[in-house]
C-alpha cells in the first residue's frame, strides 16, 4: 500500500493469502496450510504513523506432539500495528585529499586496537527488561513509500499457532498415571515358577519360621 494512497482517507483491503505464500511463511513450524488463507485490514495515516487494525483467517494442520497425526486448527489472530517510517541512513561525506587526511588515516589502525582494548558495557539482563504494553508491541517500521504487510502477516500467523497441539482423545500425562493398574492383595497371587522353587526356599530359611499372630 502507497503511502499517497492513505493521505486523504483510510483504506480497508482484502488480501488473499494463498497456499503457496503459506507454505513458505510456515515452513520452520510444522504447520500445513489447508488452502488460501485471507486478511482484511484497515490502514490509516495519522501524522508520520500508519495505523493497521484487522484481523486474517488461515486453515492449517499441526502434527500432534504424541502420535504425530495432523491436527487442523482454525486460525485467527487479531492485527494491530503502528508503523513509521524508518529513518534512512546519512549519507557518507566526501573525503578530503589533503595532509591531514592521510594522517588521520595511518592514526585509524592504532585507534581501532586501541578501542578492542577499551571494557565493554555489561548487556543488560533481560528479566530487567520492563513488559511491552500491546501498543508497544505494535509499534514497528516500514521503509520508503510503501508500507508491506506480507513479514507483519506472517509473524502474526505464527503467534497463533498451538504451543503443544495434542489430539483430545489421549489422555493427559496425570490421567495416564492415575489409570495404571495397582497390585490387589485380595486377588489370588498366580503359581510360582517351579524353577524359582529353589529360591524361595533359600528366602524362607533365611527369614526363619514365621511366627504366630495373637
Amino acid at each position: 500500500m502507497r503511502l499517497a494512497d492513505l493521505e486523504r482517507a483510510s483504506k480497508k483491503i482484502t488480501f488473499t493469502l494463498s497456499e503457496d505464500w503459506l507454505r513458505r511463511a510456515l515452513s520452520d513450524a510444522d504447520a500445513v496450510p489447508q488452502g488460501p488463507g485471507v486478511a482484511t485490514v484497515e490502514l490509516m495515516k495519522t501524522g508520520e504513523m500508519v495505523v493497521v487494525r484487522g484481523e486474517a483467517r488461515v486453515s492449517v494442520t499441526v502434527p500432534c506432539v504424541v502420535t504425530l497425526d495432523p491436527l487442523p486448527f482454525e486460525l485467527a489472530p487479531d492485527i494491530f500495528l503502528q508503523l513509521v517510517r524508518e529513518a534512512e541512513p546519512p549519507r557518507p561525506k566526501p573525503a578530503k585529499t589533503d595532509t591531514k587526511a592521510d594522517a588521520t588515516a595511518s592514526a585509524a589502525p592504532a585507534a581501532a586496537s586501541e578501542s578492542k582494548k577499551r571494557p565493554t558495557k555489561p548487556r543488560k539482563n533481560l528479566k530487567d527488561e520492563p513488559e511491552l504494553s500491546a501498543e508497544e508491541a505494535a509499534y514497528d517500521t516500514f521503509r520508503g513509500e510503501e508500507v508491506v504487510l506480507d513479514d507483519f502477516f506472517r509473524e502474526f500467523i505464527l503467534l497463533e499457532l498451538p504451543a503443544y497441539p495434542r489430539r483430545s482423545d489421549l489422555p493427559s500425562p496425570e490421567e495416564s498415571i492415575s489409570s495404571r493398574p495397582f497390585a490387589d492383595p485380595d486377588v489370588e497371587a498366580k503359581p510360582l515358577d517351579p524353577r524359582l522353587a529353589p529360591l524361595l526356599g533359600l528366602v524362607n530359611r533365611i527369614k526363619g519360621p514365621a511366627k504366630l499372630k495373637d
